[in-house]
Order: structure tokens, then C-alpha cells, then sequence
């Protein structure tokens, strides 16, 4: 049976709407963040989601309780499902890493990142490899169900370049907005099938 795994990434924090890198820092939801998470809450409040799983950091943990109170859940906390650890990076603007750090952006943009340690921090691989560990458990927990996982935006990304069977080069081709919601299914030989990326029509009444 086919297990569907519905990727959300959280609503907007005061770091995102800045610039800043958010990466193992835990800031909070903002208002439209909040906004964001009952916006949410509301779209996925029809699918029929057997679980409920988070990244730790609070932005993701209060947007999946949003999306699991219509359905009665609890969310389970994995931390696996953190954002890339960023190391010194965390919590600058890219005017502050370009200062702190010369050329470091440039290689992260022109380079194969896979390898590519952040200052202090973790590569793409590495998170990649706990993305799809993470994404295993749930698969052998729910086969033939459907889990929402609320994550981050690069450990997302990574594990949907596994998804599309493309380089973890592939992610700067990907746009995933705050509080969007890409869709995966995982066939029980272990393909893995990319249904939607990055949808997000529901945040629009989120303005409301």
C-alpha cells in the first residue's frame, strides 16, 4: 500500500520575514506565522492523516498542533526533522555572512553543496541521511496511510532531491515558501513519487 507523506514547512517567523538564517535557533511563530498554522490547519483539515510528526523547533511544533487538533491527534516530535544545523551561520543576514565568513555564500551557490559543511555546522548529506531515516520510520509505522511531517525549508528540500532522484544540487531549482505543502507518496518497493511542491493557495486566506 502506498504511504503519502504531506511535507509541510511552518509559518512565518520574524526571521524569515528579515532575511535571516534560521537554522537550530527556536524562534517562535509570528502573527502571520500563526495565521499561517490555522490557514493550514484548515487545508489539510479534510486528508486523512493517521499521524502527525514534527521537527522539535517551536515554529513547526505549534503549526503541527494547528494541523492536528481537527483530527484528534497528539504530534509526535522527531529530531530528525530539524532544520540543516548552520552552524555560525544561524542568525545572520547574508550581508552578515558575506562580513563574517568571505566567500563562503559564493561556494554554497556555485559549488556542489552535498559535501559542504556550514561554518561550524552540517552538510546537506547529513541532513538528507536523517530525513530519510526519519521518513523510513514513518513509512514502516503508516504503511498505507497518510502522515503530515511539519519541517524546514533545506530539510525539505533534501529530501525531496531524493524524492526526484536528482543531485542535492537540484534544491537551489526548488521554491518552498513558508507554510507550503509538497505531497509524496512512497510505493511499497521503495519509488518514491512527487504528487504537488510547494502548494499554497491556502495561504492566501491567511490574510483573511
Amino acid at each position: 500500500m502506498t504511504t503519502r507523506l504531506v511535507l509541510v514547512r511552518h509559518g512565518q517567523t520574524d526571521g524569515n520575514a528579515s532575511g535571516r538564517s534560521q537554522g537550530r535557533r527556536d524562534v517562535p511563530l509570528n502573527e502571520r506565522g500563526r495565521k499561517h498554522a490555522r490557514a493550514l490547519a484548515e487545508a489539510l483539515s479534510t486528508r486523512a492523516l493517521a499521524a502527525v510528526v514534527s521537527s522539535p523547533a517551536s515554529r513547526c511544533h505549534d503549526t503541527a498542533r494547528a494541523i492536528a487538533e481537527p483530527h484528534g491527534l497528539a504530534v509526535a516530535l522527531d529530531p530528525r526533522l530539524v532544520e540543516l544545523d548552520q552552524g555560525e551561520l544561524d542568525g545572520l543576514t547574508g550581508e552578515e555572512m558575506r562580513a563574517r565568513f568571505p566567500g563562503f555564500l559564493e561556494r554554497w551557490r556555485a559549488e556542489d553543496p552535498s559535501d559542504l559543511r556550514m561554518p561550524g555546522g552540517e552538510t546537506m548529506r547529513e541532513a538528507q541521511e536523517r530525513m530519510l531515516a526519519a521518513a523510513a520510520n514513518l513509512v514502516r509505522a503508516h504503511a498505507g496511510s497518510e502522515v503530515a511531517v511539519v519541517s524546514h525549508n533545506l530539510a525539505i528540500k533534501a529530501l525531496l532531491c531524493h524524492a526526484l532522484g536528482a543531485p542535492l544540487a537540484g534544491f537551489r531549482r526548488l521554491q518552498l515558501n513558508v507554510a507550503s505543502i509538497s505531497v509524496v507518496d512512497v510505493e511499497p518497493d521503495g519509488r518514491w513519487r512527487v504528487m504537488s511542491v510547494n502548494e499554497r493557495c491556502h495561504d492566501l486566506a491567511s490574510d483573511g
